[in-house]
């Protein structure tokens, strides 16, 4: 049976492991075709490829596109097929505001306290592309379990809130079908609780298909996602969303349920 995968995160973004590497952990659990997933970034994808030809496996250029909707303040849209080339100006964008959100977000912290610089946070982030609430929460002295900091400083009405500005979740999909790929909406049960909400963003959206079968979505938000994939002719995909061998919640490929419900999708190449 071949094995799905079309999320995958590198170094490159909030992964543990450079694009060859995550190539070869994919490779070792018998995944037949990856996507390297990078959030607003496809840096890695070349990488990827040439690693998978040395290990067998079917790469699809891809990026996963961080934006905005009424229902999520972090929505995520990933884009498959992608030309490389043609993405990459809505990446450096959306790296612009992520660095400037950042910024924005150390400042209010530096207003109660908090000794930290932007400096700081990309350090623990090993990059500026790549830097997120979590390297800023280090910075800044917190350890352990990051949530109470979270809850008082960094999350939507917080103390340091800064919301995500651009691209709203139309726009990214936009984004990607004049980039030529197809638009998948992430993990929709991760990012929103609420199935009325869930079927209302996949309706309203209308992208080409939704991450339906992945390591948190119940057998019941399963069959929720594949019946709207049949009602809406949307693909289902898959993935296990692999950040790295020691990420706290997605250390492994192979780690998403089908329910023996169906069988997970690639979308096809426009």
């Amino acid at each position: 049976m071949p094995l799905i995968e079309l999320q995958s995160h590198s170094t490159h973004s909030d992964g543990q492991l450079a694009p060859r590497d995550v190539v070869a952990e994919a490779a070792k659990a018998g995944v037949t075709t990856l996507a390297l997933s990078d959030h607003d970034s496809v840096a890695g994808v070349p990488g990827a490829e040439a690693a998978g030809r040395e290990h067998g496996v079917e790469i699809v250029p891809a990026v996963e596109m961080s934006c905005v909707h009424e229902y999520a303040e972090d929505l995520h849209i990933c884009g498959y097929w992608v030309d490389l080339a043609k993405i990459e100006p809505a990446c450096e964008r959306a790296q612009d505001e992520r660095r400037a959100r950042a910024a924005e977000i150390v400042e209010n912290l530096r207003g109660f306290g908090f000794d930290l610089t932007l400096d700081d946070a990309i350090r623990e982030a090993g990059g500026a592309d790549s830097i997120g609430r979590p390297h800023i929460a280090k910075a800044a002295g917190a350890t352990g379990d990051l949530g109470p900091f979270f809850e008082e400083y960094l999350v939507p009405g917080a103390k340091a809130f800064v919301p995500r500005r651009w691209p709203d979740a139309a726009q990214a999909i936009a984004l990607i079908r004049e980039a030529g790929g197809v638009a998948v909406i992430a993990h929709p049960y991760w990012d929103i609780s609420a199935p009325g909400e869930v079927d209302d963003l996949i309706r309203s959206l209308r992208a080409d298909g939704v991450e339906t079968f992945y390591p948190t979505h119940t057998e019941e938000q399963t069959r929720h996602l594949l019946d709207l994939c049949a009602e809406l002719d949307l693909v289902p995909t898959a993935s296990s969303d692999f950040h790295g061998p020691t990420h706290k919640t997605f250390a492994k490929f192979g780690a998403y349920d089908t329910y023996g419900l169906g069988e997970p999708q690639v979308p096809q190449r426009p």
